[in-house]
């Protein structure tokens, strides 16, 4: 506990009591419909502790909530094929976005802010040394059982999640999602974005 910080202070330094606070003067039920909204569909027990992850979600509808604040509001329906041809190139199968309007541009573009100052100031500073237009969140589970990272740009999204699915494993001491997570996020964005 650090007492009064801003909410930027609070997304950049991944601070927890804050979190809990917002969800808690935001009610509840709104935080569970807004993450709706972004495509969670998992199970988010009514309680304020899923303002820090105790709930449910996969990596694709984390980094596909987050895919829709550079994209002003607009929630793309993630997909992993995006079209199937036959050996002679004929296409066989393709897969079109599904849009959404999740959010108000203008909610979506303050989140963008946040988001970017986790990467010019906060827990995901190294990322900086990409010298891009980057926004993202770490994110660590107690004992370090878990570590995240989930980025973007104005065109592209990707998370990186690193753990075990028994809970009861930790990645060791300090293994939170800036250490084991970011620097495989940062190979990857280095390459997608040549």
């Amino acid at each position: 506990f650090q007492g009064w910080i801003t909410v930027r202070q609070a997304v950049e330094q991944s601070r927890n009591v804050p979190a809990i606070r917002t969800l808690q003067a935001l009610g509840v039920q709104t935080g569970i419909d807004y993450a709706r909204k972004l495509g969670l569909v998992g199970p988010l027990p009514p309680y304020l502790p899923i303002a820090i992850g105790a709930g449910e979600a996969t990596l694709m509808e984390m980094t596909g909530a987050f895919a829709t604040f550079p994209n002003q509001g607009l929630r793309m329906r993630p997909y992993l094929i995006s079209r199937i041809t036959d050996r002679e190139g004929n296409l066989l199968e393709e897969t079109r976005p599904l849009a959404h309007d999740a959010i108000r541009a203008d909610t979506a573009y303050l989140m963008t802010s946040l988001m970017r100052g986790v990467v010019e100031r906060g827990t995901a500073v190294a990322a900086r040394k990409l010298n891009r237009p980057i926004g993202g969140k770490t994110g660590t589970t107690d004992d370090w059982t878990d570590g995240w990272f989930i980025g973007y740009e104005p065109s592209l999204a990707a998370g990186v999640w690193v753990g075990f699915d028994d809970k009861r494993l930790s990645l060791g001491h300090s293994s939170d999602g800036a250490r084991v997570a970011l620097p495989i996020w940062m190979d990857f964005w280095e390459q997608a974005t040549k």
